[in-house]
């Protein structure tokens, strides 16, 4: 076997393993939650809060990388960390609901920028080969959606006592395949000068575009995300919907990354168009659903868009910004995206529920996602324009 064969098959097991632990912990602890009593606002202004934290980790868990030029150094330590603040946060939830307000955001500082790191490491060691590196993504997508369909089961049959045993299994295997993992040192040539500066990175307007693009297609679908079992819940849905919900989604989005080598032959700009339009028809679906499968049709336009998402903003960063400004910048797209849009979405989503009822902030991802829609569709277009007058 090559040592190419063999780095793929640990990378490809290690991503697998993660964010099966992953959707073990954070996929199910919104939902733990409000078993234990919290209120759908209060919820919302916990998981803000918990997102306003994730945001800074992104910078600060990737400058780390930046500075010390290693993901592995920075991975095996922040796991660590995250695995004993999530099994504190379980245990003394229970004892006090406000622990959740105190602990769950600092949960978030550690675990949004694992999957960052974890995806940053592995571009370094597949020398940027996409192909490569959306077959390995693709395994963790199909752990994420595994896990949340057999914990759906296991939760909703033994209880949420579970959380810390699977969280705690999958944290060993973890632990021991990222220390066999060797990490590619080998330095890149720069093709950007650079100060090393974060304020370079919006000196690059395909960056820049890209980032615009994600804040708001994020805006618009984190209410959802975050509070989806609320939304099952509204249209006669249960805890195990919510992992179905989950493993039908996410392993729509597995197959479109894992292909996303053959994707690459499509135009970026025509990839972005397609991804928010996709996010467009999820915010869509949801809104006019009147069961729990709209909602899961809707969480299926939800990852083929992320399915053309996450490998386009990783070949547009590797592509336009500087090595040693890339995992900051990996970072602040998953940031944009995910913590940043979830601040803001989630500070008011949980009282419009509280409101107007669940599926209003659907209705309000609509209007937002008409502008992200509009700007790929105009970039696109403009695109095409320049094609023939050359």
């Amino acid at each position: 076997m090559s040592e190419k064969t063999k780095s793929f098959l640990k990378f490809a097991s290690l991503d697998f393993l993660f964010w099966a632990y992953f959707a073990s912990f954070i996929g199910y602890i919104t939902t733990y939650f409000l078993d234990c009593g919290m209120s759908s606002s209060m919820l919302s202004i916990v998981l803000a809060v918990y997102m306003m934290f994730a945001f800074g980790g992104a910078f600060f868990w990737g400058g780390l990388s930046d500075k010390k030029r290693s993901n592995k150094k920075v991975f095996i330590p922040e796991l660590c960390l995250l695995t004993a603040v999530g099994i504190l946060e379980f245990y003394l939830t229970r004892v006090n609901i406000w622990f959740a307000a105190v602990l769950h955001p600092l949960a978030g500082f550690l675990a949004a920028p694992l999957g960052t790191n974890l995806d940053a490491w592995m571009l370094k060691s597949f020398s940027r080969d996409a192909g490569m590196f959306g077959r390995a993504r693709a395994l963790g997508s199909a752990g994420f959606a595994v896990m949340m369909l057999l914990c759906g089961t296991l939760y909703n049959t033994f209880g949420f006592g579970m959380i810390p045993v699977v969280m705690g299994i999958l944290f060993v295997l973890i632990l021991i395949l990222a220390l066999m993992t060797k990490e590619n040192q080998t330095a890149e040539v720069k093709r950007v000068k650079s100060s090393g500066n974060i304020k370079d990175l919006f000196r690059i307007r395909p960056y820049v575009f890209l980032v615009i693009v994600l804040f708001l297609t994020g805006l618009a679908l984190s209410p959802i995300n975050n509070l989806k079992i609320i939304i099952l819940q509204s249209v006669g849905g249960d805890v195990s919907m919510l992992g179905l919900d989950s493993f039908i989604g996410v392993m729509v989005q597995a197959l479109f990354i894992f292909i996303s080598g053959a994707l690459k032959r499509i135009p970026v700009k025509m990839r972005m168009l397609v991804m928010t339009v996709m996010a467009m028809l999820m915010v869509t679906f949801v809104w006019l659903a009147v069961s729990p499968f709209m909602v899961i049709l809707g969480t299926v336009m939800s990852n083929i868009s992320y399915g053309f998402m996450l490998p386009t903003m990783r070949e547009i960063t590797e592509s336009n910004v500087p090595q040693e400004l890339k995992n900051t910048a990996h970072s602040l797209t998953d940031a944009m995206f995910g913590s940043f849009a979830g601040v803001i979405a989630l500070l008011y989503s949980g009282t419009l529920i509280d409101l107007y009822g669940a599926k209003f902030v659907a209705f309000l991802g609509v209007i937002i996602m008409i502008v992200p829609t509009a700007m790929c569709a105009i970039d696109y277009a403009r695109s095409l324009g320049s094609k023939k007058t050359a």
